[in-house]
């Protein structure tokens, strides 16, 4: 008897903690609403989301779609609107833990009349929508859906080639040549919905090639390690024995230090490297790089952008105090004991008025990165 109550225990033990887990794999996925107007009514009403391209959230899908929309408009496959919202807005349901997506043969049908378009215009096809992840067929072990046919008629020929004034909105295929085609390349550019700005992809040299930007960046290493340490050793004088500099000549000093840190800023772009700084991931399409516009999205960018451009603005108030300084005591004959009277006033000037600009432009979010030498900075 106490062996089988000692049986049936063991059984109640391992029913109350397997059938638990056995239930989480199963129902694991929450599916919601589809809350994107454009996939509204192309046969099922229910996603999951992260979706086939890792957005997290339907409002980043939302965004990416709408950069298709005049693809779509262009009527280069009647496939291509449910093949779009199977992609970045998948079927759910909690019978089946993955997101169901499109079959292998409904991306290659898609790819191969609207591809020609997009080489139309110089466009690659998306490595988003790479057919070869998809499923090959709705089996069992890989369910996918294959979606309607082509419409009669449409043969799978491509339309002619038409002119800017025929799409309305932009996107990175034709957004260059509706947003970005005031640009020289707009082929190079994409529209980013969230800022409304295009902004060139990481790699792609659009007013600068390749041996513009390695003369720069060994330019400016070796200057930023020269820079670095002459200041250096300008500091470290000027500690040993900080007593016996005097004005005109002390605010030299802190105008040593902030070149210290600005060769600190160059060297550290020229360690982390070009893409590590320059820039960060395109909010429609994780798998593609943009020059940073926003550069607080990347740190290495963002303490890039605090080194230079703080110590830069306060070596140029510094500079700025050492010729007052200097005009003060040889200009107005002003004693040095006068001069170091006002010497508060004058770290207030050199550390406080680069601090208030540093902020403005934080709050502002206004961090862009350079194509030729890469560096994180405010430009206007």
């Amino acid at each position: 008897m106490a062996r089988g109550s000692r049986l049936l225990a063991q059984l109640v033990f391992a029913l109350v903690t397997v059938i638990p887990v056995i239930r989480c794999d199963t129902s694991g996925r929450t599916c919601e609403p589809i809350r994107v107007d454009m996939c509204r009514d192309i046969g099922y009403n229910v996603t999951g989301m992260p979706n086939l391209v890792g957005h997290e959230l339907q409002s980043d899908a939302d965004f990416t779609l709408q950069t298709f929309a005049p693809l779509i408009q262009y009527g280069c496959s009647a496939q291509l609107h449910f093949f779009l919202c199977s992609v970045y807005v998948p079927m759910c349901t909690e019978k089946v833990p993955a997101p169901i997506g499109p079959c292998r043969g409904l991306c290659e049908s898609v790819r191969a009349r609207c591809f020609p378009v997009l080489q139309g215009f110089g466009f690659p096809w998306p490595a988003a929508l790479n057919c070869s992840k998809f499923p090959q067929e709705n089996n069992h072990q890989h369910m996918c859906m294959e979606g309607p046919g082509e419409a009669a008629g449409s043969g799978g020929l491509v339309p002619a080639l038409v002119g800017p004034d025929s799409t309305k909105t932009g996107g990175p295929f034709f957004g260059a040549h509706l947003s970005c085609y005031q640009y020289g390349k707009p082929n190079l550019y994409v529209f980013v919905n969230r800022s409304g700005r295009c902004a060139p992809l990481c790699e792609a040299h659009v007013l600068w090639g390749p041996e513009d930007k390695r003369l720069a960046e060994v330019w400016l290493a070796v200057w930023a390690g020269l820079c670095f340490l002459s200041s250096l050793v300008a500091v470290l004088t000027f500690l040993v024995d900080s007593g016996r500099f005097r004005y005109p000549e002390r605010p030299l000093g802190p105008l040593a230090l902030c070149h210290v840190f600005l060769g600190a800023g160059w060297g550290l772009r020229a360690v982390a490297g070009r893409a590590a700084v320059a820039c960060t991931p395109d909010p429609g399409d994780p798998t593609r790089s943009l020059l940073a516009q926003d550069g607080l999205e990347n740190a290495n960018c963002a303490v890039v952008f605090l080194l230079l451009y703080y110590f830069g603005t306060a070596a140029s108030v510094w500079w700025v105090l050492v010729t007052l300084s200097w005009c003060l005591c040889s200009g107005l004959r002003w004693t040095h004991d006068r001069v170091q009277q006002h010497s508060s006033l004058f770290h207030l000037a050199g550390w406080g008025l680069p601090a208030a600009q540093t902020i403005a432009v934080l709050v502002l979010r206004d961090v862009d990165a350079d194509e030729l030498t890469g560096f994180s900075f405010n430009y206007y």
